[in-house]
């Protein structure tokens, strides 16, 4: 493949591990980073899980032939295949292991974790990249991968690095959002501790604050269905207000937490996490959370909130424009507002730090194109961060693709809140106003489109002090175009980071987790909704922490300490 060093002089063409390809650039002269093409094109293959999600394409595209494919193959050289494209994770995971079973080819480059990372690790079927982050990476990424080198563990063996983590932002993190109508209706100050939001709570609860005479309401819209610790709906702040110990049931490997010695310890378990099951087994006795909280997801029980029938519910502070204002719907004069979190008895304030990688990107030991990957890599990444970036392809200056993920109206570029900024409907990027989060299928050789950890944070802090700075960056004009909720909840946020609350293992799945994970966690979250709905006492957490033990508890415990003993920073 060709080699994009320095500003492009080639007098060759190498592939990763230094042989001569016959890729080369179609202009073998100096160049921009960002200005290349193939020639002969190269072809890369991958794998998808495709679950028919409604909103991934546009009528008449497809995973194999839509607007990015047809641009990656006429303006890079770079052409896209999939080996496999199923509907199910677990299907993937079959297809990996057949694959494996067999000795046959593996994917150029496919999305691993947990089990799967390991057997592929066991196997020595991935390539090493150490070479490949140094002389192709772009500086960003080095730089994130350095100051969060936690996340390379699990993808780290002898030394080498054979996957590189797909990062989240996470500066989403949790927000108390409030009717400040109803709380004005009802003479009410914002609540700063949580005895205040109990009162508040009670009071949406019992004074009909939708004012339809039907008692309807309930103070705290919540998913119980996955336990503590979700992506909106959670009550991590409530866990946060009373404890230093974070908590979650639905993921073995969520949250570790120090404990007093210094030693790891699953939060679920710990005995401050009967604080917080005896405050959410009150508020559900009083009546301030709905009854079927616990068999709702995230999307469940923000439907009470947006039909008025809830006036609290903490999650992330984007909820500003989807999900809470669609409320207007139910009542024109909802006005959702973000506030700090509450703190507790004891003056505590924490909240979750929201995972900074989900899975890894991996790459068969046969690949031989990783320069021409991070090529198209890090014009993705670059394009978050603006003409300065000198992997910024000025092609996408306004965004990746019109109509895709923004759009044009009075000679203005509009990429979130479409509605309220006057596109028409036929007009938006997707048919429920909401933008390119839900194409991320577009770029299924990233597994998305790049991120950083905390890279909206700068912008953030930018816009919200002066909403007239001038815009320099696309993430600027991301935030830029943020409705008022929405960046006053990013200003909330970003101003209680320094609270939250990170899981401390990030090493791989290990065998007692593989063995005992899934019925541990089973235990766990039927534990917590057995209290919290009042039919188990607060003293049967007891028990249910001896069954953990006993049921492969103190295994996991062991093997996660021991790897914390290695890794402790």
């Amino acid at each position: 493949m060709a080699l994009l060093i320095g500003s492009l002089l080639l007098a060759g063409c190498l592939n990763s591990v230094g042989e001569m390809t016959k890729n080369s650039l179609a202009n073998n002269v100096t160049k921009p980073l960002w200005d290349f093409q193939y020639d002969p094109p190269i072809t890369i293959t991958t794998t998808i899980v495709d679950e028919n999600r409604p909103n991934a394409f546009k009528p008449g595209e497809s995973l194999t032939d839509n607007v990015h494919t047809r641009w990656m193959d006429e303006n890079l050289g770079l052409i896209t295949r999939f080996d496999w494209i199923v509907s199910k994770f677990e299907d993937a995971d079959t297809k990996i292991r057949l694959a494996l079973a067999v000795n046959s080819k593996l994917p150029d480059t496919f999305g691993a974790d947990g089990e799967i990372l390991k057997d592929l690790l066991k196997a020595d079927k991935l390539l090493p990249l150490n070479d490949a982050i140094e002389r192709f990476a772009h500086p960003k990424l080095k730089e994130a991968l350095k100051q969060y080198a936690f996340t390379m563990t699990e993808v780290t063996k002898d030394g080498k690095i054979y996957g590189l983590p797909r990062f989240n932002v996470g500066d989403e993190g949790t927000v108390m959002w409030i009717r400040k109508d109803w709380l004005e209706k009802l003479s009410l100050e914002p609540p700063k501790t949580l005895m205040q939001l109990e009162n508040v709570m009670k009071a949406f609860s019992e004074q009909d604050p939708n004012g339809n005479g039907t008692d309807d309401e309930v103070g705290l819209a919540v998913s119980l269905k996955e336990g503590p610790w979700n992506w909106m709906g959670q009550t991590d702040a409530i866990a946060g207000a009373l404890s230093k110990q974070m908590l979650s049931t639905f993921d073995i490997r969520m949250f570790w937490n120090e404990d007093e010695n210094g030693s790891l310890v699953y939060g679920a378990v710990h005995p401050d996490a009967m604080k917080y099951l005896e405050t959410m087994a009150s508020w559900m006795a009083k009546g301030y959370m709905d009854k079927n909280a616990g068999m709702k997801d995230s999307s469940k029980a923000a439907e009470l909130a947006v039909k008025g029938m809830a006036g609290v519910m903490f999650g992330p502070f984007w909820m500003g424009a989807w999900p809470l204002g669609d409320t207007t719907k139910a009542d024109p004069n909802a006005n959702w507002q973000a506030y700090p979190l509450p703190a507790g008895p004891e003056g505590l304030k924490g909240k979750a730090q929201k995972p900074l990688y989900g899975i890894y990107s991996v790459f068969s030991k046969d690949f031989n194109h990783m320069e021409a990957w991070f090529a198209y890599y890090n014009k993705l990444l670059a394009k978050n961060f603006g003409p300065q970036d000198p992997y910024f392809d000025p092609r996408f200056e306004k965004g990746f693709h019109e109509g895709y993920d923004y759009v044009i109206k009075d000679n203005k570029v509009i990429t979130v809140n479409f509605d309220a900024e006057g596109v028409p409907p036929n007009e938006w990027p997707l048919p429920d106003g909401s933008s390119i989060d839900m194409r991320w299928m577009l770029y299924p050789l990233t597994g998305g489109a790049p991120t950083l950890p905390y890279m909206n944070a700068a912008a953030i802090k930018k816009i919200v002090e002066n909403s007239n700075a001038e815009v320099m960056t696309p993430i600027e004009q991301g935030i830029k175009g943020l409705n008022s909720a929405q960046l006053m909840a990013a200003g909330v946020a970003m101003s209680e980071q320094g609270l939250e609350i990170p899981n401390r293992y990030h090493g791989p799945l290990t065998d007692g987790m593989e063995k005992h994970g899934v019925f541990l966690q089973k235990l766990a979250t039927e534990c917590y909704l057995d209290i919290i709905y009042g039919e188990k006492p607060l003293s049967y957490f007891n028990e249910f922490v001896a069954q953990f033990y006993k049921n492969g508890g103190d295994v996991i415990t062991k093997e996660v300490n021991d790897w914390y003993q290695d890794n402790k920073p």
